[in-house]
């Protein structure tokens, strides 16, 4: 006989709900995240692994519930339980219902569902300011690499355009390996609103392109910007090309018609963390 569903157990000292049918309203809710309409409209997105989830423990993300699979080792399941806040809800399920509801081919047997961050403009300004736009970015690895090297090269925000993929997307979060929970990042953003709010604070925005551009050591890059990198195939979107303050290229001396996105996005963050240190020497 299975164990009869929605019982309480005993884990270390906190209690521990046993849910065992997919029907269950819980869990049909953690199975809809999955779907980018329901991230944005619960305003909640899905952590799967033990790294990753002691990352979005460290960073005090806001996690609201934490399901284990009842064939996950007592000793990692008790260590990250004794890291939670004790309003945590916490559920154990079946390890077959568990595969259904993660989004990874062979589950570690932890899952969290948390809510994504409010931010806006205003929060993320600071003078000095960098921020990476990512104008219609689609390659979710792409994505994730690019904000994981704004958080290793000291970037104030990335953005992502309407068009950009969601960067509350699995894919996306694995590739950023954390880093999405210690830089914030803005999503489904107008390009409109982007120039709006560079012009009110007198941020410069630097679009990166092939022609007419210089190359980008040539540009100043210490501060007060955002850099746009457009799309894999189709580059930066007509809006960028018609009102950005500058255009910048990377110098190619090999002969490559282009680069990968992400590759072009770090190289352009590095150039501008060179120079700020340069300027400090």
């Amino acid at each position: 006989m299975g164990i009869p569903e929605n019982i309480l157990r005993k884990r270390t000292g906190v209690t521990m709900k046993v849910i065992t049918s997919r029907q269950n309203r819980i869990i049909k809710e953690v199975i809809s995240l999955k779907d980018k309409k329901h991230r944005r409209k619960q305003r909640r997105f899905l952590i799967e692994g033990y790294r990753f989830l002691h990352e979005a423990v460290k960073s005090n993300t806001e996690i609201e519930k934490v399901f284990f699979s009842d064939e996950t080792e007592s000793e990692n399941k008790n260590e990250l339980i004794s890291l939670l806040d004790p309003e945590v809800q916490l559920y154990e399920v079946p390890r077959e219902l568990f595969v259904h509801m993660a989004e990874t081919d062979s589950p570690q047997g932890v899952l969290a569902v948390a809510r994504i961050p409010e931010k806006d403009f205003e929060s993320i300004y600071r003078k000095g300011f960098r921020g990476l736009v990512m104008d219609s970015i689609q390659d979710p690895g792409n994505a994730g690499t690019i904000i994981r090297t704004a958080h290793a090269m000291g970037f104030d925000a990335v953005i992502a355009t309407e068009g950009t993929v969601d960067l509350y997307n699995g894919k996306v979060l694995r590739s950023t390996m954390g880093s999405v929970f210690y830089i914030p990042v803005l999503e489904n953003i107008k390009a409109e609103d982007i120039f709006a709010f560079c012009r009110k604070n007198s941020i410069r925005v630097i679009a990166s392109r092939l022609e007419d551009a210089k190359p980008c050591y040539d540009a100043d890059l210490t501060g007060d910007f955002f850099i746009v990198v457009g799309n894999e195939g189709n580059g930066i979107s007509g809006i960028f090309h018609e009102l950005s303050d500058e255009f910048v290229k990377i110098p190619m001396p090999g002969g490559a018609e282009s680069l990968n996105a992400a590759v072009a996005a770090s190289v352009l963050m590095y150039e501008s963390s060179r120079q700020r240190n340069c300027k400090k020497c």
